[in-house]
């Protein structure tokens, strides 16, 4: 499972879950990509939520984490 925070509020149908805006949940991230893909065919609003973990986050702390790593040497 990886880490979302909604940026809009939104129903996860298959969660029989209404997501608040700022709500911070654990979702896998095909089911991520299905819920993006879906309410972006309905409604066409591009993004719903933001990965909090993982690949989509490194490239934003790249510079963080190189400031880290060479604090530590």
């Amino acid at each position: 499972m990886a880490k979302f925070k909604a940026l809009i509020k939104f129903k996860g149908t298959k969660e029989k879950k209404t997501f608040e805006k700022d709500e911070e949940f654990e979702m896998t991230v095909k089911r991520s990509d299905e819920v993006q893909k879906n309410i972006k065919e309905k409604y066409g609003i591009d993004e719903v939520m933001e990965r909090l973990d993982g690949p989509d986050n490194d490239a934003d702390n790249k510079s963080g984490d190189k400031s880290e790593e060479d604090g530590d040497k």
